[in-house]
């Protein structure tokens, strides 16, 4: 495999802050800076990562609550996808029910369905997966699914929050990411990681034995 994968969960929800490296060049993207920056950027340093993008899977508060801290220490901006912007404005107050004091947040770039992101010599393509959120984005090279929020070990995401919508996420997962090979590796955002493979045969909101509602 091309790629060294950490995923670590941080702050009250667990969510996993995931680095992304090209073994070769060691060029790096860090994912979601929800929530304990500094030591994230030690991991990365242990692992002789060089961060070069900050990129948000979907703007809930969990998954860019730090990013102000991230942006202000890597020197980079917090890419998203437009559809994220009102709901930056939002993760104040969200966050500080869980006790966090953030700053206002601004993205400063914008990813959309049909861009690639390159790593090295590795192109993930961008799927755009509302549902969950109505911003959610995956990144899916050969093989490897930085899934977000959008489908976990056993379950998928939830959809009563707003601009959360079931139909919307099941449509995602059936025309997003089930067509992606059984052997396509998934790194959630909540979780352990996972293989489509699995989720298709064991996941009961996948296999049909639930619905979501």
């Amino acid at each position: 495999m091309k790629l060294r994968i950490v995923q670590i969960p941080v702050g009250p929800l667990q969510m996993n802050a995931t680095l992304v490296m090209d073994k070769e060049t060691k060029e790096t993207i860090f994912f979601d800076p929800g929530d304990e920056t500094e030591r994230i950027l030690k991991v990365a340093e242990n692992e002789g990562m060089n961060i070069s993008r900050l990129i948000a899977t979907h703007c809930h508060f969990d998954h860019v609550a730090d990013a102000n801290k991230a942006m202000e220490e890597l020197g980079l901006p917090l890419e998203i996808c437009p559809l994220g912007e009102k709901m930056l404005g939002k993760v104040g107050p969200i966050a500080a029910a869980f006790g966090y004091t953030p700053s206002k947040i601004e993205a400063g770039g914008y990813l959309n369905e049909g861009d690639t992101v390159e790593l090295g010599k590795t192109k993930f393509g961008i799927l755009h997966c509302p549902g969950h959120s109505p911003d959610s984005l995956c990144f899916y090279t050969d093989g490897t699914l930085i899934g977000g929020d959008v489908i976990f070990q056993g379950a998928v995401g939830r959809t009563d929050l707003p601009g959360g919508s079931a139909e919307d996420l099941m449509e995602s997962i059936r025309t997003k990411i089930l067509p992606l090979p059984d052997e396509t590796l998934i790194y959630p955002g909540h979780g352990p990681k996972t293989s489509l493979g699995e989720e298709r045969k064991h996941n009961p909101y996948i296999n049909g034995k639930l619905r979501l509602v």
